[in-house]
């Protein structure tokens, strides 16, 4: 796994880097404003096998996406009114909204609904920006334990393993916060809050 310490400096050359190793298919951990994310290009089905393999995670359980905007989430999901208010209010931020995927005839879907967000720190930003493809956007952590907030959390966590991410951005140690808020609303409009996180709704 390599290591790159974000400065102001290299930021650019940082985007660069991480971009290359997503268009290759590889599996990047990255800050983000709860914790450090591991993820990849959702395009990319290879992608989520690395990921599930490097997590140890159940397949059935599904992996939640960050957006650059909205208006690329509206290409993905369906928006119901409740859900266009609640993005409006709180993106970029940490909640993520289950809402019906469009294309469950031609991908694996999870029982016909996509996790997802818009983050609001300003690396995930600009690589959205620049990158252009929604990222897959997992807590950077083995199933079932504690998410990691630092350098060192990330090292000791993956550099053991037999199959590692191919890069990790080192952004410092990152304030310790809950996990984003997750709502999920239904094809019939009914919400329910499946995890109460950082943001209070």
């Amino acid at each position: 796994m390599k290591e790159i310490e974000l400065t102001p400096k290299n930021k650019l050359a940082a985007l660069q880097e991480t971009i290359d190793v997503l268009e290759r298919g590889g599996v990047v951990i990255y800050p983000t404003e709860t914790s450090y994310g591991l993820g990849g290009d959702f395009f990319n089905r290879q992608v989520f096998d690395k990921i599930y393999q490097i997590k140890d995670r159940d397949e059935n359980k599904p992996l939640p996406v960050i957006v650059p905007d909205i208006m690329t989430a509206t290409t993905l999901v369906e928006f119901s009114k409740d859900a266009l208010r609640l993005s409006a209010d709180h993106w970029p931020g940490p909640l993520t909204l289950v809402l019906p995927y469009r294309y469950c005839d031609l991908d694996d879907c999870y029982n016909g609904y996509l996790a997802l967000r818009v983050s609001s720190h300003p690396f995930v930003s600009g690589l959205l920006a620049h990158f252009g493809k929604p990222l897959i956007a997992t807590s950077a952590n083995i199933a079932g334990e504690v998410n990691c907030y630092t350098a060192r959390d990330v090292r000791r966590r993956f550099l053991s393993l037999k199959k590692q991410p191919d890069l990790f951005i080192n952004a410092g140690n990152l304030p310790i916060r809950k996990p984003s808020t997750i709502i999920k609303i239904d094809k019939n409009n009914q919400m329910k809050i499946l995890r109460q996180g950082d943001l209070k709704i």
